[in-house]
């Protein structure tokens, strides 16, 4: 049975010199930042995402991951603590570049190798085994974290985990309902969802979910050791940016993975995500629907 790790946390040996608070909030190498995240390098072996948005349940997904399901490549969190009401996450800085920045200008061959790469993660993802029965929420035990799940009865809080597929879509079909009560809106969408979206999203069992596998959470670094057998490049692959993941219904990898406005249809990427990420055609049409109106 998998427990979340306390906080603060520090992963077992073998660690680097890992760097101070003062430190982190010193670096000058921004790699990502909102008002209230930043992502920094602290050099080539080390980032840190800080700030008053930062949760816990992103490390404790890479703690789970690199002690329950290894076949899966995630960056190794080294720590992770709170100061002044900000959380850090202190984690193994990946090689490499994201997939967006190559893959127009990569070789069909090179594009099948990362393709079947991810196929193999996706595989280990789909086996691995919920550790709690029946149960839909973060890898750390905890509420469901993805935005049409943010809480809109106003306590600003995602909501609470699900025990069974049908809790799940009622969750969510409650969210819809506070939506529509707090604006004062019509409550013809909410009867709609409440009388067929149970019909269309039913037989699914909680599959571990990496929650935004875009090309920009896909690392990829050229593997110089092993050639390829038709002259192009090998590359190894790592997943990054877990913070949405968790045990989710296994339609919704493609749910994220084809958010309307990330997929381009005018390129093969949004054809060949279907060699790696299983298709729910009604699944996703439905949810579609819903992610307009809960979405933000």
């Amino acid at each position: 049975m998998w427990e979340p790790v306390v906080v603060p946390f520090q992963n077992c040996q073998p660690l680097p010199t890992l760097p101070t608070t003062d430190e982190i909030r010193a670096c000058t190498n921004v790699l990502w930042e909102t008002q209230a995240t930043k992502v920094v390098a602290l050099d080539d072996n080390i980032v840190v995402k800080y700030g008053g948005c930062i949760s816990t349940w992103e490390g404790q997904s890479l703690v789970y991951l690199e002690r329950h399901v290894p076949g899966v490549p995630a960056p190794r969190l080294y720590a992770m603590y709170y100061d002044s009401k900000q959380g850090f996450l202190i984690i193994k800085r990946v090689p490499g570049v994201q997939l967006n920045s190559i893959w127009p200008s990569l070789a069909s061959s090179e594009k099948d190798d990362i393709i079947a790469k991810l196929q193999v993660i996706s595989d280990a993802m789909r086996k691995a085994e919920c550790p709690w029965p029946d149960f839909f929420g973060g890898l750390d035990g905890g509420g469901v974290h993805h935005y049409i799940f943010y809480s809109q009865h106003g306590d600003m809080k995602f909501l609470k985990p699900f025990s069974g597929e049908p809790a799940f879509v009622a969750g969510l079909v409650g969210n819809h309902r506070a939506l529509v009560e707090r604006n004062n809106l019509p409550e013809y969408t909410t009867l709609f969802y409440e009388k067929y979206l149970a019909c269309v999203l039913q037989g699914h069992r909680p599959t571990l979910t990496h929650g935004d596998l875009q090309q920009k959470n896909i690392m990829v670094v050229e593997n110089t050791s092993h050639p390829n057998d038709q002259g192009g490049r090998l590359f190894d692959v790592v997943l990054v940016d877990w913070e949405n993941s968790g045990w989710f219904p296994d339609f919704w990898e493609f749910f994220c993975a084809s958010y309307p406005l990330t997929f381009q249809w005018d390129e093969d990427w949004s054809w060949r995500v279907q060699e790696f990420v299983q298709v729910w055609p009604a699944e996703i049409a439905i949810m579609q629907l819903i992610d307009k109106d809960l979405g933000w």
